[in-house]
This record gives C-alpha cells, structure tokens and sequence, in this order.
C-alpha cells in the first residue's frame, strides 16, 4: 500500500471478489480500487505503479475469476459517478450512461424517455461499459447498433479520450478496444417510440428469455461463442454433455451453453467443465469452441 497513491474513494488489500461475479466464485484482488469520481480514477492511474497490471470489473456477468490472487489492481466503477443516465442535450435520442448503469436501467430510462432502440438491453445483465467491449446482444441486436462513442481513460497515463463507434472494432461478441483503456461513460442513440410499445417489446424479451434461460440462477450467461454456421447449445447437447457435472458445478437442463453454480462450486470446478465440454464438442464434431466469458487470474495453490 505504501507505493500506491492516495485517493478519495476505496483502497483494499486482499479483497474477496466473488461477490462480484455472477457465479459467486473466485478469489482475492492484490489491490481493490473503487474511485470516487473521473478525477481520482486519473489521478490514481498517473502515479499507481507502473509495474502492477490493472483489471476492470463491472457487474461480473461475463467473468470468471479464478480462485487464486488476482494480481495487481482490480478498479470497479461502483461509485454513483459512474452511474448516471440521461438524455443528452443536442439530441433527445441520445443517450449518456456511465459505464457502471446497468443495461436493464438503461433500457427502462429509454422506455420513460419514449426511445425506442434500446428494448434488446433488457435481456442483457451487466453494466454498459462490460458490454460495449464484448459487443453484447442478443435477440438480433446488438451494441454496435446503437453505439455512438465512448469515454475512456488511459490505464498507462490517466489521459482521457473520446472514441467514436467507428473505431472500437465491434464484432460478433467482440471489439478492437484497446485493452489499456477504461471505458467511463457511452453515448447510445435511439429513435423517437411510444413508451407503451417499447414496454410490450421489453416484456416480449424477458418471457422468451425467461424461457429458454437458467436467468435467476448463478450463471455467467452465454459461455461459448456460436461457432460461424453452428449453435454452441446444439453442438453441446449433442455432444451429450448437457446436464454434466463437476463438482458443483452444472451444464444447465435448461440451456447447454450455461453453465451454472449449483452447489458451492468453485471457479476451478466450472472452468474445469467448460474445458471437459470444450473437448468432448472438439472430438465428436471437430470443432473447439470459443468463450464468450471471460477467464482471468490465477489457479489456488492447494497445499501439498
């Protein structure tokens, strides 16, 4: 702690993060950092140590963290600072989020505002910021549809950038953002809607969601990408892995290319599956799938 500088927000050591995940696993940040505002984040990253690597966290719907020590600065954008949604000043159609405002907030702020567009986000657990660098979707849309620009800030110098939609690279479940950088705020932009047939089309989205998908269980949604012409699900189930377990972590029932933490599973235990699936699918198919979640940190040293 004595070489990290000093802020106004939090500063942790040895900082559980599992329940930040939406599996509810995962081990300790080195260093936990959540800034008070735009200010202290880059007054923070201009003088943190130039040696430790910094990771991001938002709502942990994508993550798996393993169950060993994060290294170096995990910063989560939790503050209200970082929370705000509202219309824009030059365009009632867009809209300005901070990257920690989740994307179901967002998609009721639209409905209020009469701004139709935005209705697939309800479908979508995290925060905005997660989502724009995965290029989140579903429902056949996707961020990069109503994606205007970002805000981001420098990890390797504090500097602040604005990025238009057109140079962040989105992709199938995928960007060309620099990793480097933080994403603090998004401009979205809509068209003008009736409140009341956005609600019906939001309402649409959550019963066929609700479903097909494991949604109210501890699950990090989608763990592999659909291969080009393939669904992952289909090739899953067919590989006769839907319904698998290791330890206590699931294949969901409900959907194959979930999994969920059943019973008090560790990180281990799910990569541990999703790995076994990976390779089942490989052999029976040829094809090794992909993950959408993403895996970061580092394996628990057991004791010998």
């Amino acid at each position: 702690m004595k070489d990290l500088p000093k802020v106004k927000g939090e500063l942790l050591v040895n900082y559980n993060l599992a329940n930040f995940t939406r599996f509810k696993t995962g081990g300790q940040a080195e260093v936990f950092f959540s800034p008070k505002d735009k200010k202290d984040l880059i007054d923070f990253l201009k003088h943190a140590p130039k040696d430790m690597p910094i990771h991001t966290l938002g709502f942990g719907s994508n993550i798996l963290i393993r169950d060993g020590v994060l290294n170096g600065i995990t910063i989560r954008l939790q503050s209200d600072a970082f929370n705000d949604v509202y219309v824009s000043n030059d365009d009632n159609c867009k809209v300005v989020c901070g990257a920690f405002a989740s994307n179901i907030a967002i998609s009721k702020f639209a409905m209020e505002n009469k701004i139709k567009g935005f209705e697939f986000l309800f479908g979508i657990p995290g925060s905005i910021g997660g989502a724009v660098i995965t290029n989140a979707g579903c429902f056949k849309r996707e961020i990069k549809d109503i994606l205007v620009e970002i805000e981001v800030i420098d990890k390797l110098n504090g500097e602040l950038k604005i990025i238009p939609a057109s140079e962040c690279g989105l992709v199938y479940r995928d960007s060309s953002i620099n990793p480097n950088y933080i994403i603090t705020s998004v401009v979205l932009k809509g068209e003008v809607g009736d409140s009341k047939k956005i609600q019906e089309k939001m309402d649409k989205i959550l019963r066929e969601k609700d479903a097909v998908q494991p949604t109210y269980t501890k699950t990090a949604g989608s763990t592999f990408k659909n291969p080009t012409d393939y669904s992952a699900w289909k090739l899953i189930k067919e590989a006769g892995c839907q319904g698998l377990k290791l330890g206590g972590a699931i294949i969901s029932t409900q959907h194959a290319n979930f999994i969920i933490n059943e019973c008090d599973a560790t990180s281990a235990d799910i990569e541990d599956l999703a790995e076994k699936v990976r390779y089942t699918v490989y052999e029976k198919f040829g094809i090794m799938l992909e993950y959408e979640i993403k895996i970061i940190g580092s394996r628990k040293v057991e004791n010998p």
